[in-house]
């Protein structure tokens, strides 16, 4: 019955909203905070016949501690504004390809220095050949103003369907992009060498939910991340940042509403 009000109401439209709470906040290959953070991501998409799906998403973080008082503000100090389109393509049966194309603003508020309440754009390319069996995927993502690096995340995934509606998700990706974004993640090299980019680390998931409802799914998950190269751990273990760590156990809690 909610199924048939739920359609009647949104149409062609689709609404996603996904709360998270995490130990950690790694975003783009960097370990940005190592203490306890609040995500939410909301997406709104119209589905089209022949053209995919169009829409916008939203992406705000939020610190949960009192640890980085005098850098910024807790609530909202980061916001995506994001343009997307999505499109899958049926190869054959239980073979896909989904593909996204995003275009977004990155605001930073809220800094004490005024120099880091700064803002900028990109656009990020998201595909996954979706099986039955190992699911490769990767992402990547060009800043083009206020910064300028490129980044990209490639893995394998494998979901496993369990009984009484639970499932597990491990996964395995590493993560790497040009010189401009090693020194973003890394800072100057420390042996000297000059660094062209490429792969600097490498991350293990193990993600595990339970559907309570075709609306709502509560998940779980824990993640390994790992700095490689020799160089680089080197580079990142010599940091004054307090956020540098070459291995990291993180993990998180949220919920997924789809409508």
């Amino acid at each position: 019955m909610l199924g048939i009000l739920l359609a009647s109401i949104l149409g062609p439209f689709s609404v996603e909203v996904s709360p998270e709470v995490r130990s950690s906040y790694q975003s783009f290959g960097k370990l940005v905070e190592d203490r306890p953070m609040q995500l939410t991501s909301v997406r709104v998409k119209y589905a089209t016949e022949d053209f995919g799906k169009f829409g916008i998403r939203n992406w705000d973080v939020s610190s949960l501690t009192d640890r980085r008082h005098d850098v910024h503000r807790h609530a909202l100090y980061h916001t995506e504004h994001c343009l997307t389109w999505d499109y899958d393509w049926e190869i054959a049966k239980d073979w896909r390809l989904d593909n996204e194309l995003m275009f977004g603003w990155a605001i930073y508020a809220g800094f004490k220095d005024d120099a880091s309440n700064r803002s900028y754009r990109y656009w990020q390319v998201d595909q996954s050949l979706e099986n039955p069996y190992i699911v490769p995927f990767y992402r990547v993502c060009r800043v083009v103003t206020g910064y300028d690096y490129l980044y990209f995340k490639a893995g394998l995934r494998r979901k496993f369907d369990l009984p009484a509606n639970w499932y597990v998700t491990p996964s395995v990706f590493l993560e790497g992009g040009n010189e401009r974004n090693y020194r973003r993640v890394f800072g100057q090299n420390i042996h000297g060498s000059w660094n062209s980019g490429g792969c600097s680390s490498l991350s293990f998931r193990l993600e595990a939910g339970y559907r309570c409802s075709d609306y709502l799914t509560v998940f779980v998950f824990v993640e390994q991340y790992d700095v490689i190269g020799a160089e680089t751990r080197d580079t990142n273990g010599a940091s004054s940042n307090r956020c540098a760590h070459n291995d990291w156990t993180h993990g998180g809690i949220g919920l997924k509403f789809v409508f």
